[in-house]
């Protein structure tokens, strides 16, 4: 009962905190969008950001399914100070990690132009290179800030994590505020906020300097092994991504950028509905580890549907008041539309399969990540082709092979959980996605009918937004009963089943 108190506190407080981090990156993402709208330039960003993603980026996941998990099993196993002990060594390995992979970031991005960004001329590969050393004072400081997050996390000191994160993105709105005159800003921005948030989780997180009297530094040795082996897992994943940006290079100048406006808008929903991957922690632990996956599997579809739903009644709408402003016209209004309504749906089958996927690499089973991200990679080479090339569907091709890739990551992933061991009762997840579909079903046709007729777009948005809001509390209501069994764990035991 203690940890489950626990658990929900944090999770209370994750929530609390994610609106308002979701909610300052909204606003750093209207002044993005205002300051530098859907042109070819943004595309160029776009592109660079992808394999600095691939390269470095991808090392905050990685940080969280492997030094907290270790950092946890060490505190467990051997006390806070030798926990302590191995979070500066992990945070000094951040270190060497951070600047090896800015330099191999540098030399990829020339060397990949012609995978990635076929369909850019020899001017736009060019600008390509250039961008990326701007780059660099980010990819530098972010592998690092992610050690430090680690540290607290193991205590589960989550707050400090939190504010961290509303300081990062409050000081690369600042600096937006301030200096926006072209594309090269844009990383700088996120670099000054992610080195303001690593000065203050380093400052007192003791992970500069040893203790007097301490004796050897703990080998890292197992998680440099974790980290190599998700590390090579996500260059799996990378080969998706620039599959995926292979196929964008050939949509029109500003396509890129309405895709990636949408995708942002649907990540920070899934960065919400993941409670800042607190469950990690809890997941750790093996007593129950089933039962517990099983209710977080349930409790996010149930949310994750009615969100989607929402998003895809209401997409130019919502568009219209967070973007529209600026170099954001009506027209990217529109191109951007056409990827949101398709793939915000891509939150449904996203729910199920971050949990999923944290799975693999707390029980070390993170060579079925390659399974996974292969099996993306191919589906994204037949329905790229299919939709981008052969139909020329444009964005709207783009966001169905996203969608479709989505989807069969969540199946894989689900039945290669199964081959670890942990067994799900699907069924029972199965009918509570059914009855979220089923209910945002009802919901959307309530708003369309509550809008219809309607031109501007406050009204559209207000009366359409309250009709499908009440719709979902009023069927979610009448179940309450069965909703508690998720969220407070009074659901009948497994084994009686």
């Amino acid at each position: 009962m203690q940890f489950k108190n626990r658990f929900l506190t944090v999770a209370a407080s994750a929530v609390g905190v994610s609106l308002l981090v979701q909610g300052l990156a909204f606003l750093r993402q209207l002044l993005i969008a205002a300051y530098f709208g859907v042109g070819r330039d943004f595309d160029v960003y776009v592109m660079v950001y992808m394999v600095a993603s691939i390269m470095v980026f991808t090392f905050a996941g990685i940080f969280d399914s492997v030094a907290v998990p270790n950092l946890v099993r060490k505190r467990e196993s051997d006390g806070p100070e030798a926990a302590l002990a191995l979070a500066r060594s992990i945070f000094r390995l951040s270190l060497l990690l951070g600047g090896a992979m800015s330099l191999v970031f540098l030399i990829a991005v020339p060397l990949l132009a012609p995978i990635f960004a076929t369909g850019f001329s020899p001017e736009e590969r060019a600008g390509l290179t250039k961008l990326a050393w701007y780059f660099v004072p980010w990819t530098l400081v972010c592998v690092p800030y992610y050690a430090a997050a680690a540290r607290y996390k193991m205590e589960w000191r989550f707050n400090r994590v939190f504010v961290a994160e509303i300081v990062i993105v409050v000081v690369s709105i600042g600096f937006l505020a301030l200096r926006h005159g072209d594309i090269r800003m844009l990383p700088l921005a996120y670099a000054i906020g992610y080195g303001v948030g690593l000065v203050q989780l380093a400052a007192g997180a003791a992970l500069w300097r040893r203790r007097a009297g301490e004796g050897p530094s703990p080998t890292v040795r197992d998680v440099l092994r974790n980290i190599g082996e998700l590390f090579l897992a996500n260059q799996t994943g990378g080969l998706a991504s620039l599959v995926d940006r292979h196929f964008q290079s050939f949509l029109v100048a500003g396509g890129i950028g309405a895709v990636n406006y949408s995708v942002q808008i649907i990540a920070s929903l899934s960065n919400l509905l993941s409670f800042r991957d607190i469950y990690v922690v809890p997941l750790t632990q093996q007593a129950d580890r089933a039962e517990r996956l099983e209710r977080l599997l349930s409790g996010l579809l149930l949310v994750a549907v009615p969100v989607a739903g929402f998003v895809a009644c209401l997409a130019p709408e919502l568009l219209k008041v967070l973007l529209q402003h600026g170099r954001f016209d009506a027209s990217a209004t529109a191109l951007t539309a056409e990827a949101l309504r398709l793939g915000v749906l891509s939150l449904i089958p996203s729910a199920v399969t971050a949990p999923l996927f944290r799975m693999f690499q707390i029980i070390d089973r993170i060579h079925y990540s390659h399974v996974v991200y292969l099996t993306v990679a191919a589906s994204s080479v037949v329905f790229g082709y299919l939709f981008v090339l052969r139909l020329g569907w444009g964005v709207q091709g783009v966001a169905l092979m996203q969608l479709a890739g989505s989807a069969l990551t969540a199946v894989v992933s689900a039945y290669l959980v199964g081959r670890c061991g942990i067994r799900l009762r699907w069924r029972a997840i199965l009918g509570w996605l059914a009855l979220a579909a089923f209910v945002s079903g009802i919901a959307y046709l309530a708003a369309a009918a509550a809008i219809s007729g309607l031109e501007n777009t406050w009204p559209r948005l207000m009366i359409g937004g309250t009709a499908y809001g009440l719709v979902v509390l009023l069927c979610y209501f009448l179940a309450r009963a069965q909703l508690r069994g998720i969220v407070f764990g009074l659901a009948p035991s497994r084994k009686s089943l």
